[in-house]
């Protein structure tokens, strides 16, 4: 019984003792690793690991405080973007970078002991920065590289296809490059944003396929069109190629007949099988300013469906041979009517104008031409007028005469259309008092004191035009006409017609920062033209639009007018 106690005894001892190996170096493990930050630990790339959480953090400072005061670099195809991170508060949370990398961690886990004597990993630096500032810096950048895709092209241009290849474009990916500008504000001192390449909708390899598949055997060879019991029309190929347009739909390129071109090019073969078009009603207006507006009543008619057409000629258009369509006869309405026409309300006078001119006799011929071309056009409602458009291309072969015009700063005799701009001017006027919205016009860079100043407009074909829109709910007609005879002083009357909205007024004109002509040019050349010298000059205004006799709105004008160096033809006299 002895001999068992001794045993027992024994036993105990030796296990208290392996226990108090075991608690003396688990505890040595814990105090040992108490307080400090995971050996293998790093921020940002920084290594921190087995310090304490005090010299980390001073560390840390060492490492980042002085990056933080710079400048950062972002770059992309070519273009960079400086960023200044003190502007953008960007700064490192020390206290929650430290815990987020292990550091003061205190456990009794000896898995968690162990973890602090030989594990730790990489962990990046808690940033704190002003989102919406860097993101703004990115878009600057972005502004500069991004580049639309353009897409690809297929018209039928001479009776042939022909293609306007496309091109990738690229797209700065904002978000992306905020990330990644992010990630390496620590380790670097510049970061290439994300750009993507950006795909055209429409490709070239779509174009060519359209081309080929549908475009080519579209023009081979005429379609005949059934016209309900009336009788049968053909499309040929000159009116296919017209009337047929490729537009993109989905990514691929959709074909459409133009339903103008096509009702345009048909009317007169429908008209001989017995279908009478329908006629739109349509204003019309005496030149003079005795004319008042007149309707011209609509008229229904009996014609096809340009749409059903359209969509039945479609499948035809990859085929090859012999092709035939067949379409509805049905009444027709005006697109147009009369009650239409009378519901535009174009009743009255809203706006008019007359300035005057020399009696030459190019200018009465450029400005009656002008006056005719003006005279009965209407805008529906929304609908823009554009003097180019109206006037078209002014050159001898359209019956335009050369005449006084501003060329290059200077007074050039030679321009074809001269003198429109006195047409333009008086457009402008008539609108401006109708208070229709101003899109675009400029007035001279020289001061002509035929004109009210600033409240003028010049027109030239390929770069300066004068376009205004209808943007009241009702019908604009515009009347405009001539008075005199070449030798003697002319006028042009511009008028607008239709229901008025306003009581309009232009105050009165403030000039201001007057500049004087340079010092007379003497010219022996051959070619001299002489020129008078004129003043330059600032100007402002404003248009005032009144409703029951109060002011309602005010829309600001201003100009600066150019100084003219005189030029005298001939030698300098003696002085």
């Amino acid at each position: 019984m002895a001999k068992r106690r001794s045993f027992v005894w024994t036993a105990a001892v030796v296990v208290g003792g392996l226990l108090a190996v075991v608690l003396g170096a688990y505890l040595s493990i814990h105090f040992i690793a108490a307080d400090r930050i995971p050996a293998n630990a790093a921020v940002s790339g920084v290594p921190v690991g087995g310090m304490s959480p005090a010299d980390a953090a001073v560390k840390l400072h060492n490492a980042f405080d002085g990056r933080l005061a710079g400048q950062f670099a972002v770059n992309a195809q070519g273009k960079t973007v400086s960023v200044d991170l003190a502007q953008l508060g960007a700064a490192v949370d020390y206290s929650q970078t430290l815990a987020q990398a292990g550091g003061g961690a205190q456990s009794w886990n000896l898995l968690d002991n162990l973890d602090q004597l030989f594990g730790g990993e990489e962990h990046e630096a808690v940033l704190s920065i002003d989102d919406a500032a860097l993101v703004d810096k990115i878009k600057e950048l972005a502004a500069e590289v991004d580049q639309e895709p353009v897409s690809a092209t297929l018209a039928i241009i001479d009776q042939s296809p022909q293609i306007s290849p496309g091109s990738s474009g690229v797209k700065l990916d904002v978000p992306a490059s905020v990330q990644a500008f992010k990630q390496a504000l620590l380790r670097a001192l510049m970061v290439d944003a994300v750009v993507e390449v950006a795909e055209p909708e429409i490709t070239t390899a779509e174009a060519e396929r359209v081309a080929s598949q549908i475009a080519v055997p579209a023009l081979a060879s005429p379609i005949k069109v059934l016209v309900g019991d009336k009788g049968e029309i053909e499309l040929g190929k000159e009116l296919i190629a017209k009337a047929l347009r490729f537009d993109p739909s989905a990514g691929e390129l959709a074909p459409s007949f133009d339903a103008e071109t096509l009702n345009a090019a048909i009317g007169k073969d429908l008209n001989k099988l017995g279908l009478k078009q329908p006629v739109d009603a349509k204003f019309t207006i005496a030149g003079k300013k005795s004319g008042k507006p007149k309707i011209t009543e609509s008229k229904d008619g009996l014609g096809i469906d340009t749409q059903q057409l359209s969509a039945a000629l479609i499948p035809m258009l990859g085929q090859t041979g012999a092709r035939q369509v067949s379409v509805d006869v049905a009444p027709r309405p005006a697109g147009f009517s009369t009650a239409d026409a009378q519901a535009m309300g174009v009743k009255e006078i809203t706006g008019q104008f007359t300035t005057y001119f020399p009696g030459s006799a190019y200018r009465y011929n450029n400005i009656g031409k002008a006056a005719k071309l003006i005279n009965g056009t209407y805008l529906a409602p929304g609908e823009t007028f554009s003097m180019n458009k109206t006037l078209g291309e002014r050159t001898k072969k359209n019956g335009w005469m050369a005449g006084g015009g501003i060329a290059n700063g200077k007074i050039d005799p030679n321009i074809y259309g001269g003198g429109v701009s006195q047409s333009t001017t008086t457009a402008f006027n008539a609108i401006f008092f109708a208070g229709l919205k101003d899109i675009y016009h400029k007035p001279h860079s020289l001061y002509f004191s035929r004109y009210p100043a600033g409240r003028e407009a010049t027109l030239d074909w390929k770069m300066v035009d004068m376009k205004f829109q209808n943007d009241s709910p009702h019908g604009v007609l515009l009347q405009a006409w001539i008075t005199g005879r070449a030798g003697s002083q002319g006028s042009v009357t511009v008028r607008v017609w239709s229901t008025k909205v306003y009581d309009v007024k232009a105050s009165k004109p403030v000039r201001s920062n007057y500049r004087a002509p340079g010092k007379p040019v003497y010219d022996t050349s051959a070619k001299c033209v002489a020129q008078s010298a004129m003043s330059g000059f600032d100007v402002k205004y404003n248009r005032l639009f009144y409703q029951d006799g109060k002011q309602v709105r005010k829309e600001p004008f201003k100009w600066s007018y150019n100084s003219l160096t005189p030029v005298i033809c001939g030698a300098k006299p003696d002085s």
